[in-house]
């Protein structure tokens, strides 16, 4: 299974959800649900906004269930 790495990037950074929402131009709920791993509906164009913001590729944003990536 998938998940989400939003939260350890942005952390790694320095950033909240606040602020990566802020940065990312996206609304907090949606911030905050890619923050809590929430993958209901995955936005491309959202992705690339968050990926843009912590300097990383959209695929960087995910890893395998169970992998430390």
């Amino acid at each position: 299974m998938v998940r989400l790495r939003v939260r350890e990037l942005a952390e790694e950074q320095g950033l909240n959800i606040t602020e990566l929402s802020r940065q990312a131009r996206i609304s907090y709920s949606t911030a905050h649900a890619l923050w809590h791993d929430r993958q209901e509906n995955l936005n491309r164009t959202v992705l690339e906004k968050v990926a843009r913001v912590l300097n990383v590729a959209v695929r960087d944003l995910f890893a395998e269930e169970g992998s430390e990536a």
